[in-house]
């Protein structure tokens, strides 16, 4: 089975099982740091770059089940940072990715205890998220960055229209408690058209309120 079929089919079983066992409606607002870097053929050098993560999520949170789920709809600042080198002029050098995406990830919750008769909300219950997620490029450039003895320049080019995918695909697991979660997303589609293998890999730290 390839990954976008696998990919479908568990959205598919989220959307239709997950309303069995949640009971209400909630969510809130999430904003945080993104630390991301990017799987590129023949290049063995790439880090993760910092930014930032911010959005909204719709959750269906269970009272007493240990299952539930949610959707969310964020803006994320991704790419990718090389590590620092010497140009020709021994001036140093780095290169960067920088992208902008629309992801949507698709997760299914497990509340690792059950609820409790004074649990008020789900901020005290330890979760981990999983599930798919699809992102929607709507950009990015190239920066390079120049350090000479007297100055610092930066060279922007943007990327071509036709050089790279719009869509992204992949996988999301988190753990979160209280109003904070660390989550890791690991990207399955080639971020360029030509070029070999290019994959989004993201780390975020953010917070949520819970309404």
């Amino acid at each position: 089975m390839t990954n976008k079929r696998l990919f479908f089919l568990f959205a598919f079983l989220i959307v239709t099982l997950s309303p069995l066992f949640a009971q209400r409606l909630g969510g809130g607002l999430m904003l945080g740091p993104a630390f991301s870097t990017m799987s590129i053929s023949g290049n063995d050098s790439t880090t993760f770059r910092p930014d930032f993560t911010g959005g909204v999520r719709i959750a269906l949170i269970p009272e007493r089940s240990i299952i539930g789920a949610e959707i969310d709809v964020l803006y994320s600042r991704q790419g990718m940072s090389s590590k620092k080198g010497l140009d020709e002029n021994n001036n140093t050098i780095r290169i960067m990715e920088k992208s902008h995406y629309i992801n949507v990830p698709l997760l299914l919750n497990i509340y690792l205890r059950k609820w409790k008769e004074d649990d008020e909300d789900e901020s005290m219950i330890p979760r981990l998220r999983i599930g798919p997620q699809i992102g929607f490029c709507i950009g990015g450039n190239d920066v390079l960055n120049v350090k000479t003895k007297k100055k610092q320049q930066q060279y922007i080019t943007p990327w071509e229209p036709d050089s790279f995918n719009r869509i992204d695909y992949g996988l999301t697991a988190a753990l979160s408690y209280w109003f904070i979660e660390v989550r890791y997303t690991y990207g399955m589609a080639n971020v360029f058209k030509e070029g070999g293998k290019s994959t989004n890999h993201v780390i975020s730290v953010t917070w949520s309120d819970i309404w």
